[in-house]
């Protein structure tokens, strides 16, 4: 087994386990905060995003990672009775049925690109939530993403699709999460001259 084998399995192992500190804070704190639906539909973007890295021979282990934590928070949340469906989530499912479609008429790779923006775009609101209330704990979990990402990333074996697009922009993604965890809460900066003004 070579480095790039060993660094392929380590990515998506860490990417598992951090899994664990998530499903523990739900279990002791409950579920406030957790989106059934937007974790279904996370599960499915990352079963495609495997399954379509597998059928190009690729890079498949962090994805696959995600994928089963993705499950196995879903069956928690659905356990504790947690599930919504808003306009957001309905937006995800669009884009999972376009990977589905592009999958299909365009090849995996493409599958691969869509599926690994559509994880991205669906983590937005989590960004917005994160600069409004910023949490240092929860930061502290996305540098540990961030190191999972970076693992799978040089355990491709070259610069293609299949084997360092995933991991890449999923780097770059926790590292902004990360970023957004350290600033001071919109709520808390300084007012602008705007904001002072008196009025007229």
């Amino acid at each position: 087994m070579d480095y790039h084998a060993i660094l392929k399995i380590a990515g998506g192992a860490l990417a598992l386990l951090l899994f664990i500190p998530l499903i523990r804070g739900i279990i002791k704190e409950g579920v406030e905060g957790q989106s059934c639906a937007t974790w279904i539909l996370w599960g499915l973007l990352d079963t495609i995003l495997t399954i379509s890295i597998i059928e190009q021979g690729g890079n498949f282990y962090l994805p696959l990672g995600f994928a089963i934590g993705d499950v196995s928070l879903v069956i928690l949340l659905l356990v504790k009775g947690k599930f919504r469906w808003g306009l957001f989530e309905t937006a995800i499912l669009l884009m999972v049925i376009g990977c589905i479609i592009g999958w299909k008429l365009a090849g995996p790779k493409t599958a691969t690109i869509s599926a690994t923006m559509g994880i991205c775009f669906a983590g937005i609101p989590g960004l917005i939530e994160m600069l409004k209330h910023p949490q240092r704990k929860v930061g502290n979990v996305w540098a540990w993403y961030i190191l999972a990402n970076l693992l799978g990333f040089f355990g491709g074996s070259a610069m293609t699709i299949e084997e360092r697009f995933a991991p890449g922009v999923f780097a770059l993604c926790a590292l902004v999460m990360f970023g957004a965890s350290r600033v001071r809460p919109i709520s808390a900066r300084a007012p602008t001259i705007e904001d002072t003004a008196g009025p007229d």
